[in-house]
């Protein structure tokens, strides 16, 4: 067990083999590494039972302030046989709602079920293309399930969340780690980061634009603010030349000379500037999107829809799939 040295650390909870861990209070409790334990659920009262996965160190301040669930006590064995039972009563319903889906021929992809004991209540999760009409599938699972039957479409990138995996950094996927609201995510943010438009580059294991292109884009709008476009034409101590690449972070431009020749150079280095009128254009729209904005310059506007169906042609190419990105910004919901 990881402890710091004030005794303070988070203990990382699983209620089963998929997903991310949940992190709670230990409340004191000794925990070990796969002992099952017994938490505070969602609602009043409720206590669900799930096993210690991970550890997490910190200080007693922090602790406090996440004001996480806590751990109630360690798990009898009568606390085992029920995480158990439930377990083989999820799987059990899962593949029967997947057989009847199968039956039914309907393009729908179930993800994963929750129990309600205390409403005789079953809910299943799953993903489709488009709305699907279910309610054939609902007399089928309750006839077979002897429950009140409950399908609730979620979107990829819940899909995402509740699988977990691996983003293109190594990391853990984001939404499983901490995400809990999905917000929208367009094209125009890979473009203020001056991020090349490829589906391996921008795209999450869902399938969508990454969530993480929102992180530091008040950041990059406050670069681009200051700095100037690719497409300008400088003057610089080794002569005239055309911005071809910049790192806003760093501050450096890549610029090409009449001859060809590339060279790097801060801003201070920039002498003269001399932006064309189409860049200029382009510019000029850019920074007059604020925060909170939803319509775009019309030209602009064309622009971004044009990108985003290009993106998505990429995205049919490079996986063999349809994928819908028509719009400027992408956010899943749920629906019932």
């Amino acid at each position: 067990m990881l402890k710091t040295t004030v005794g303070e650390y988070i203990v990382g909870v699983k209620f089963s083999d998929k997903g991310m861990p949940h992190c709670f209070d230990p409340n004191g409790i000794d925990l070990r590494k796969n002992n099952f334990c017994v938490v505070e659920g969602q609602s009043k009262n409720e206590e669900m039972v799930g096993f210690v996965s991970s550890f997490e160190s910190c200080s007693g301040m922090i602790l406090r302030k996440r004001h996480l669930r806590k751990v109630l006590r360690k798990a009898t064995t009568k606390d085992i046989e029920q995480y158990h039972t439930l377990k083989r009563r999820e799987k059990y319903a899962i593949e029967t709602c997947r057989t009847k889906v199968k039956e039914r021929k309907l393009n729908m992809k179930i993800t994963d079920v929750q129990f309600n004991d205390e409403s005789n209540k079953i809910v299943f999760h799953f993903t489709a293309d488009k709305r699907i009409d279910f309610r054939e599938l609902v007399k089928d699972l309750a006839s077979a399930l002897r429950s009140r039957i409950e399908l609730w479409q979620i979107g990829v990138r819940d899909e995402a969340k509740f699988f977990s995996g691996f983003g293109v950094c190594g990391h853990p996927v984001c939404c499983a780690r901490f995400i809990n609201d999905f917000k929208p995510v367009s094209i125009r943010m890979a473009k203020e980061q001056d991020i090349i438009l490829s589906p391996t580059k921008i795209s999450g294991v869902c399938g969508r634009l990454m969530c993480c292109l929102t992180f530091e884009e008040d950041l990059y709008r406050e670069l681009n603010e200051a700095a100037h476009p690719i497409g300008a034409l400088v003057t610089t101590s080794k002569g005239k030349g055309e911005i071809v690449d910049r790192n806003l972070l760093k501050g450096l431009y890549t610029i090409q000379d009449e001859n060809g020749n590339s060279y790097h150079a801060n801003k201070d280095d920039i002498k003269e500037v001399r932006i064309p009128e189409h860049i200029e254009k382009k510019w000029r729209e850019a920074r007059m999107l604020k925060d909170g904005e939803e319509t775009l310059p019309p030209d602009d506007e064309e622009e971004t829809k044009n990108d985003e169906i290009s993106y998505s042609q990429q995205t049919e190419d490079a996986k063999g799939t349809s994928t819908k990105s028509s719009q400027d910004t992408h956010q899943d919901g749920k629906a019932r």
